[in-house]
């Protein structure tokens, strides 16, 4: 055959192959378009097929959007975990009192700078008018009448540590100190003396500070002093991810409970003198301790989130844990589709480990010194980094206002979009304790007389001699309220295999589409065209109106 041949009958081709796929086709419909049938029949078989592809791209493609943007479903687990498998909450106490008044006595420094009176020297402990410049920062105070300076020196550090001497601020009481776990230990071994927004702080359960921060961090911590934030060189045998180890003992760190209930509870009991309370500092009228249970790994910030232990009120505060799991097959989604961070998936400049609440002071760390070249007290940093001065706390409060404004703007974007743009997203395992709080009354003079009549004569006359009536009574007692609790657990909502099969069943509700439809369509494109080819020297296999001798004709030629 020659090319005038296939150039005659070219359109002719087309339409036998077609016919021919339609007769042999498994898709619905399709088999009446090869029908000899009349015009309005074939128009009305092309209107229904069209339609249904139309309506089955546009339900698969919103099953697709829904893969892609919601492919997480949270659940519960199947089974309940027991307590002794996740750490006993770290808690952090902070005084509302941030000063004794025996060291410095900031609110009459206070009111005669405000007054524009003239401040006697010896009414700091220091004999030095900056150390009062200090306590502004602890205050969160900002009076026009005291001298401003732009930074701070690692004194500052020393002098608030001074300040808030632990013999006066606050006492562990003599009378029952702390317990754990049902036994008698000391406060000052359990608790670790930390700084942090709400200035002189007290710690327990709280990982290493080589667990937690980079090796080039400095972190304001009194172990700078003091060296006591090791935990007597206990080494961690949990993390988020694997929980305790399998060579954790039953006291291993970061310590957990065995088991529910007020008798295996974490009790403690301080006192405070009430001439060394300061209500102007403190700038609030509820005094006594703030609380906050955490996660040992997290640096906490007691000004955004706590509970107040007030004076002469005893607080009990049952704990029950949540706690959200992932799954292997979220896993391995993109971090944008689950929500969520593993571990070692987003790494940080001055912390080991990720963690929301790391991650957040972090971002409010850069921040501040991108626009107050400076850090405050509280906030990580590196050895040129210099610590901001009450000449700062302007500039401070505005950074930390202008960043809450910049994250609400730039929601949903990407890191990549606006560089101050923070990205703490949630961990992928979760932990955090839901706490419930009943408090009571102290009967201090009650309890005197009570151990007196018990024998306990030496206390009572101890406390006596502290002229009790001007000391505060505090009590705290935290405790699992369960000995099981359910996890939740982050599952695929839609995986490949479901979207799968929920892609193949609409084809096939509106088509008949499947597996094998999807080969003939390949086999008719490829492999028969070949083979047809081959055989009769033309792709789509001979024309029942050829002649034999045209197909003769061309092969003699193409020999």
């Amino acid at each position: 055959m020659d090319g005038s041949y296939f150039k005659r009958h070219k359109g002719r081709h087309l339409r036998k192959y077609f016919k021919e796929y339609c007769e042999n086709t498994t898709i619905h419909g399709f088999r009446y378009l090869a029908e000899k049938r009349s015009i309005v029949e074939k128009i009305f078989w092309i209107i229904l097929i069209l339609s249904s592809i139309g309506v089955c791209s546009y339900l698969i493609n919103r099953i697709y959007e829904k893969y892609r943007t919601s492919p997480v479903i949270v659940s519960f687990a199947t089974k309940e975990s027991p307590i002794f498998t996740i750490p006993f909450p770290a808690v952090t106490i902070c005084p509302v009192t941030k000063a004794s008044s025996s060291m410095i006595n900031f609110t009459e420094v206070y009111y005669k700078k405000v007054d524009n009176e003239t401040v006697d020297p010896i009414e700091y402990v220091t004999k030095d008018e900056l150390y009062a410049q200090y306590m502004l920062l602890l205050c969160d105070l900002n009076p026009a009448r005291f001298p401003k300076n732009e930074t701070f020196s690692d004194e500052f550090f020393e002098v608030i540590d001074k300040a808030s001497d632990p013999i006066s601020l606050p006492q562990f009481a003599v009378t029952a100190g702390c317990k754990f776990m049902g036994k008698a230990r000391s406060c000052y071994q359990l608790f670790t003396r930390i700084i942090l927004d709400e200035g002189v702080c007290y710690t327990f359960n709280m990982l290493n500070r080589e667990e937690i921060f980079q090796n080039d961090v400095i972190y304001s911590l009194l172990s700078m002093f003091y060296d006591n934030f090791h935990h007597n060189g206990l080494e961690s045998k949990w993390n988020r991810d694997n929980g305790y180890s399998d060579n954790a003992q039953r006291d291993t760190y970061p310590r957990r409970a065995l088991f529910a209930g007020a008798d295996n509870a974490l009790s403690i009991a301080f006192y405070h003198y009430e001439n060394d309370t300061d209500y102007v500092c403190a700038n609030n009228e509820v005094q006594g301790y703030r609380i906050l249970l955490h996660t040992p790994d997290t640096i906490p910030l007691l000004k955004k989130q706590y509970f107040q232990v007030p004076f002469d009120q005893g607080v009990l505060a049952a704990v029950q844990p949540k706690m959200m799991t992932t799954s292997s097959g979220v896993k391995n989604f993109p971090a944008e589709d689950r929500d969520c961070y593993l571990s070692d998936e987003k790494p940080l400049d001055y912390f080991q480990i990720y963690t929301p609440g790391n991650c957040k002071l972090e971002c409010l760390t850069n921040y501040t010194l991108k626009r107050c070249k400076c850090v405050n007290f509280y906030m990580p940093r590196k050895n040129s980094t210099p610590i901001c001065g009450n000449g700062k706390f302007r500039c401070m409060r505005q950074a930390e206002m202008k960043l809450k404004s910049l994250q609400l703007k730039t929601f949903g974007q990407s890191d990549k979009d606006n560089q101050d743009y923070c990205d703490c997203k949630p961990l992928c395992t979760e932990l955090s304790y839901d706490v419930e709080l009943s408090q009571t009354e102290l009967k201090l003079q009650e309890t005197l007389r009570a151990y007196r009549v018990k024998g306990h004569k030496h206390i009572a006359e101890n406390i006596i001699k502290e002229n009790y009536f001007s000391v505060r009574f505090s009590t705290l007692t935290i405790f699992f309220k369960l000995e099981q609790f359910l996890t939740s657990q982050r599952n695929e909502l839609y995986g490949p295999t479901d979207f799968l099969a929920n892609f193949g069943g609409l084809l096939g509700l509106f088509t008949g589409f499947s597996l094998l439809s999807l080969m003939e369509l390949i086999y008719f494109f490829t492999l028969r065209i070949f083979c047809n080819t081959r055989r009769y020297r033309v792709w789509s296999g001979p024309l029942e109106e050829a002649k034999p001798s045209d197909f003769q004709e061309g092969q003699r030629k193409v020999q």
